[in-house]
């Protein structure tokens, strides 16, 4: 029976191990820095209210003053975006593993 001490022997001190952990936490990292939106993303950018209140922008050849007045909430509001939702106009391509794998 191997000894839990000789497994992490192996994985810290081997260097198959080493190379082995090493994967595994660039792996990890580059999984956590994924970028879950690839294509089709739409992001919303909007500057606080208290930032634009009353300021003078300058747009093109106009200049423009900024009043925030609060809006009812419209009663058919849009849904909430899910990104994990494929678009309906999304050209779909099997991926590498779907080929290889399929």
């Amino acid at each position: 029976m191997i000894d839990t001490k000789d497994i992490i022997d192996r994985l810290f001190y081997d260097s198959i191990g080493q190379i082995f952990l090493s994967s595994l936490f660039g792996i990890s990292l580059a999984l956590l820095f994924n970028r879950v939106c690839k294509e089709n993303c739409v992001l919303y950018y909007a500057p606080r209210p208290d930032e634009v209140d009353g300021k003078i922008f300058r747009i093109e050849d106009g200049c423009f003053k900024y009043k925030v007045k609060p809006a009812k909430c419209n009663e058919n509001p849009l849904n909430q975006y899910n990104g994990n939702l494929r678009p309906d106009n999304k050209i779909t391509e099997k991926t590498f593993f779907d080929k290889i794998f399929a």
